[in-house]
């Protein structure tokens, strides 16, 4: 009945004629399938904040909750052109930062992010006017977000693909540009699956600046556009290297040898935890960072490490007696790559596609990662390419490659620097994307 009745507000809400439908009128078509989305979103809504709260993330749920309605504190005085740029989180936000340099003077930045932590980097940005959480992709919601923006361009970054935003952003003819595109090939499979669906929506895009030639390859499957999708290569390679971080600054003396395990997921915990024991018995200089993919694994690394008899230190109280160190705050883990000699990339010992391996070589830095690294697969070949990253199968494999690394400080030092090589080799993609902005732009 619930069902019902949803369905039949909506279908006066959307207008949908279903002679319309039935005769293979493509508006009517496109509405219906946002229709049934729209549905469906809303019924595994409370799914979705269950998951939330059991996983513990309480503030992410709670976190500036108005804004996922789109209730802004945002009136539009400025002259300027408003260019709405959303970015799923942190690390895409860093990315697209000398983008946003290029493009603060003529355009007013306005920056959603569907993180916490995504969105409290971006208010401190000297180049976004505002940022915001993304709101719900519900049709009322986002058409008020839309509104309250009143957006002359949207950018989309990598894979955030939102069917309602898409559509009211084509319908009230605004530019979508995608930067950075991507489709792993793990996502790529649900994509072809319901290509019926989804080339609707992402076929609404207006430009596809995409990462390499197999994301291109897939947007074209999905859209038949061919015109319309170029490859800039990644714009994570060309991160700026100034940072003025160092050693002293996280208690660490010269002569320590510093391992980090960053975003690692569960299933990886207790094989990082154990080459750590293995590793701390032999050398007395080690220090261990471990860096959870999400926060709130914190207290179920606490448990295994006490199961374990390991001690450890929390990287919030600023000096560690010892020399495993769990690192409980957001946005901290690029500095810790930055002062690190080794780096093992998370996600990629058990199957969750990988983390991205770049920005620990962009600082030349030797980068461990497993066979499971499908959602940075052109990253991941090219620094093995190079010789500044190595596949490692299982907890002795790591073991056995750190001690390698520990031992040796001519091949340390030789692997960080072909790292850096194979990032430098690849730079050039911001260019190229704020060149492909500004003609489509224009145009």
């Amino acid at each position: 009945m619930i069902f019902f009745d949803i369905t039949t507000n909506y279908i006066k809400f959307f207008n949908v004629n279903f002679i319309d439908f039935i005769n293979g009128n493509k508006k009517m078509i496109k509405l219906f399938f946002l229709m049934l989305y729209n549905i469906f979103f809303i019924l595994f809504l409370p799914f979705i904040v269950f998951v939330f709260l059991f996983r513990g993330s309480y503030n992410e749920i709670l976190y500036r909750l108005s804004e996922r309605f789109a209730i802004y504190k945002f009136s539009n005085k400025t002259l300027k052109k408003i260019f709405w740029i959303h970015c799923a989180s942190l690390g895409e936000i860093r990315a697209v930062e000398p983008i946003l340099e290029k493009f603060k003077d003529r355009y007013y930045i306005f920056l959603t992010s569907s993180t916490k932590s995504g969105r409290e980097y971006a208010k401190k940005l000297k180049t976004v006017n505002f940022a915001a959480l993304l709101s719900l992709d519900i049709y009322p919601i986002m058409s008020r977000a839309f509104n309250v923006i009143k957006p002359d361009v949207l950018v989309i970054v990598e894979t955030e693909f939102w069917p309602t935003m898409l559509y009211i952003a084509a319908n009230k003819k605004i530019k979508i540009i995608t930067i950075n595109g991507r489709i792993s090939s793990k996502s790529f499979k649900i994509y072809r699956r319901f290509k019926f669906f989804w080339n609707k929506f992402i076929g609404l895009i207006s430009v596809f600046v995409a990462r390499s030639k197999e994301d291109a390859d897939n947007f074209i499957f999905l859209t038949n556009k061919k015109n319309k999708i170029v490859i800039s290569g990644n714009i994570k390679y060309d991160k700026d290297l100034t940072l003025s971080f160092k050693k002293k600054d996280l208690f660490l003396k010269g002569r320590d040898f510093i391992f980090t395990a960053g975003s690692i997921r569960a299933g990886e915990e207790k094989i990082i935890i154990d080459v750590y024991n293995k590793i701390s018995s032999n050398f007395n200089n080690i220090k261990f960072f471990i860096a959870p993919r999400h926060i709130v694994r914190i207290k179920k690394l606490i448990k295994i490490l006490k199961n374990k008899h390991t001690k450890y230190s929390l990287f919030s109280d600023n000096f560690y007696t010892n020399r495993l160190v769990l690192v409980d705050v957001f946005g901290k883990l690029q500095d810790i790559y930055a002062v690190s000699d080794v780096c093992y990339v998370g996600g990629s010992l058990v199957n969750k596609g990988g983390q991205n391996p770049i920005e620990p070589a962009i600082y030349a830095k030797p980068v461990l990662f497993g066979k499971n690294m499908n959602n940075f697969k052109t990253e991941s070949e090219i620094l093995k390419k190079y010789g500044g990253a190595f596949v490692v199968q299982d907890m002795d494999d790591l073991v056995y490659k750190l001690k390698k690394f520990i031992l040796d400080r001519n091949f340390l030092k030789n692997t960080g620097l072909k790292a850096f090589k194979a990032v430098t080799s690849q730079k050039g993609a911001v260019s190229f994307t704020i060149k492909q902005i500004k003609e489509n732009l224009n145009a």
